[in-house]
């Protein structure tokens, strides 16, 4: 009874501060947007999905199981449950941003948290731990759907390249939690598995952009061949200068140099997204 007196406190008041938090987020952005933060209108559709996949979450912890889990769910209901209309509201390019910028952020904490002593030790197990799945599923899928269900080649290897992709998602928290608890830390487990499931994803969609550029090219064949990991050595010598520029900017005699640091490293790493 005493978390229910007013004010309330514990448990009612936080809830109530929660919702009050979601109701006064709401209303700020239908006074700035308008029609978007309707029903129907861009902005309510991520708005609801992001409290529904909280809660999704929140829920699903109650039985020992991933949040993750309880997001996905949401988010299946919702595209797939006849007459909920939430999916189909979101602008399919804020969609493939918000896309984009979650894998960014999941591969920078992959990245913060590789223990740079272990990863020395153990590079020559993490590319063959990230190339030889990858290649050798996809090769396999390619080979059993060409002789299976009579795909082409290269729709076989992008099929192939989109199921060997490791999810970063499941992989990238489960292992800093085991990080965090310091299970398989002296082994370096969970620097391995990072490190060897990022490359396997970069190497994943290298994969199935340089199949797809082949399959629908109309220009320049071994320009498109090798776009891709043109891009991806891009990328390295970009993240590589950045690396270096980060290094030494902000100076360590500046105040709040950590939070000036992640800032500086999340806008790196989606500009060279």
């Amino acid at each position: 009874m005493f978390a229910v007196r007013c004010p309330p406190h514990g448990k009612a008041a936080q809830t109530f501060t929660l919702v009050m938090m979601v109701v006064l987020g709401w209303a700020a952005l239908w006074a700035v947007t308008k029609q978007e933060a309707l029903p129907g209108g861009n902005l309510f559709a991520l708005t609801v999905l992001l409290v529904l996949c909280v809660i999704g979450g929140r829920l699903i912890q109650y039985i020992k199981l991933p949040p993750l889990l309880g997001m996905l769910i949401v988010g299946i209901l919702l595209r797939n449950i006849p007459g909920i209309m939430i999916g189909s509201w979101i602008d399919p390019v804020w969609a493939s941003s918000i896309r984009l910028v979650a894998l960014t952020v999941i591969l920078i904490r992959a990245g913060l948290g590789l223990d740079p002593v272990q990863l020395r030790r153990l590079s020559w197990t993490v590319l063959l731990l990230a190339f030889l799945p990858c290649v050798v599923e996809a090769s396999t899928l390619a080979v059993v759907t060409h002789f299976l269900l009579d795909f082409p080649w290269l729709w076989g290897f992008m099929l192939g390249f989109v199921l060997a992709a490791v999810s970063p998602a499941v992989v990238v928290p489960s292992m800093l939690w085991l990080q965090e608890l310091g299970l398989g830390v002296d082994q370096g487990i969970p620097t391995l598995v990072i490190a060897s499931g990022s490359v396997d994803d970069v190497l994943a969609i290298t994969g199935f952009a340089v199949c797809l550029g082949i399959t629908f090219t109309t220009g320049n064949l071994v320009f498109t061949i090798f776009r891709g990991p043109l891009e991806l050595l891009m990328g390295i010598a970009g993240g590589t200068l950045a690396g270096i520029f980060l290094w030494y900017f902000p100076s360590k005699d500046q105040k709040g140099v950590p939070r000036v640091r992640v800032w500086m490293v999340l806008g790196t790493g989606l500009l060279f997204d």
